[in-house]
This record gives structure tokens, sequence and C-alpha cells, in this order.
């Protein structure tokens, strides 16, 4: 997904740094607002901002629509374009625009590019006719200690946990929940001041370093994967609008 505020710095580091391996990029619609049909996009918005407080919010918001407005008018103003396709265009890699990743023909572009890894982080659960396309596999980056806290929004839930540890997680994909084998972990200590922003903040300084070091030891062809345990795991969803009130007022 094209998130302005993480993942899409963290996609332009990997891309940076492996840009003659990397035979495609896709861009899926949808974005951290896809949380079901059943649950209220306002009501959302306002748990985020007990979550964040009121200044991590909108400082969030407004990088958000300064992104979608550099985006949209850079051609008219003469700046660069932040996005990520014209970021892709500068070096010389294909960009698919694309619903979903399970779309039908998607898989078919897949299947004739057979890429030997696909990194995944879009919002999306990939089905497992993609699961099987790449040779070594799908792959992924998880903001937490997995088996721990898999799931949406895994920085909340270690502070709403008041657990003292969290970390970046990068894994395998399969058919479950963040339960696929670990390639490698990165850990660092919650502080007595840390925030949801301030966690978030170093689970990215952390999330590019993990991703290509992981790139690395899958390279080579020999490489031992750490468990991802069902029996230790623990499972969040999005955030209610009841856990968010119990985290600002610490009930």
């Amino acid at each position: 997904m094209e998130d302005p505020l993480y993942t899409l710095p963290f996609i332009k580091d990997i891309i940076t740094a492996r840009k003659n391996e990397i035979i495609g990029v896709a861009i899926s619609k949808g974005g951290r607002f896809k949380i079901g049909k059943k649950r209220s996009k306002v009501v959302y918005a306002i748990s985020l901002i007990l979550i964040m407080g009121i200044t991590g919010f909108f400082k969030n918001v407004f990088k958000t629509l300064k992104f979608k407005f550099q985006k949209k008018f850079s051609t008219i103003l003469n700046i660069e374009n932040p996005g990520l396709e014209c970021f892709c265009a500068k070096k010389n890699i294909n960009v698919f625009l694309i619903d979903s990743p399970n779309n039908k023909k998607f898989i078919n572009v897949l299947n004739n590019l057979k890429p030997d890894v696909i990194i995944n982080q879009s919002q999306y659960i990939i089905k497992k006719e993609l699961l099987e396309i790449p040779k070594i596999g799908v792959i992924n980056r998880h903001n937490a200690l997995l088996p721990k806290n898999r799931g949406r929004l895994t920085p909340f839930w270690v502070l709403f946990k008041k657990e003292n540890e969290t970390g970046v997680s990068i894994h395998f994909v399969d058919e479950g929940m963040d339960s696929g084998a670990i390639i490698v972990q990165k850990k660092f200590q919650v502080e007595n001041d840390d925030t949801f922003n301030s966690l978030v903040d170093k689970n990215y300084k952390l999330a590019s370093i993990a991703m290509l070091e992981a790139l690395k030891k899958l390279e080579t062809g020999v490489y031992t994967t750490l468990p991802n345990l069902n029996e230790l795991a623990t499972y969040n969803n999005v955030p209610t609008f009841r856990d968010a009130i119990k985290f600002r007022f610490n009930i």
C-alpha cells in the first residue's frame, strides 16, 4: 500500500538498496483505514486520536494530506512527485496498479515474471494461489516479536499490555495470520516515556535493516529460521473505541 507515513519510506529503502534485483512493484488499493465493512471509520478515527494524542494524530493527517497534494499537483507546481510510481519509473522498475494482490489478472502477471521472493506490505490476506508462485516464498514485515502480537496495530497492543520489549519480525507468509517461520527478528526495549508514535518510529528505523538482512540470508540458499509457534501466539484485532478509552485514561 502507498502509505506515505511509514510503508512508503520503508519500500523506497528496499528499492534503493536492491534496485538491480527488483523485477516489479505492485501498488494496491486500500490503506490503513481498511478495517472491514462493519467498523465505522469515524469511530476508528476518534479511536486513533485517543491512541496517538491530538498532536500525533493531526501531525500524521497533515503529512498524509501534504503527500496527496504534492503527488496530484507536482506537475503544475514543478516539484518532485513523492509517489511510489514516479520513484520506480526513475529507476526503470515496472509498476503494476492493482485492486488486490489476489486479483486473477495480477496472479497471471506474477506467474509470467517467476519471482524468487515477493515482499508483501498490503493490507490484504494473501491467498494460496499467490503464495505458491515465488520460488523462495512471500515475506512480510511485522511490527512485533512474533509469535506474540499477531494481527493489526501491534505497537498499540504492546503499550496496552504494558510489555517491556518489542521489535520487528521478518517472516514467511503462509495461509495463517502472521504465522510463517521467522527469518530475522530485531528487538528493543519499551521505555517508560514511549508513545504509540515513538514505538512505530522505532519499529520502522529497524524495518529496512531487518528486511535487507533477511533478503541477504535468503539469497545464500542456506539459512535457518526461528519458530513461530501457534501455542505461544497472541492475537490482536483493530482496537475498539473502548480499547482506546481504556488506553488513554489508563483504566
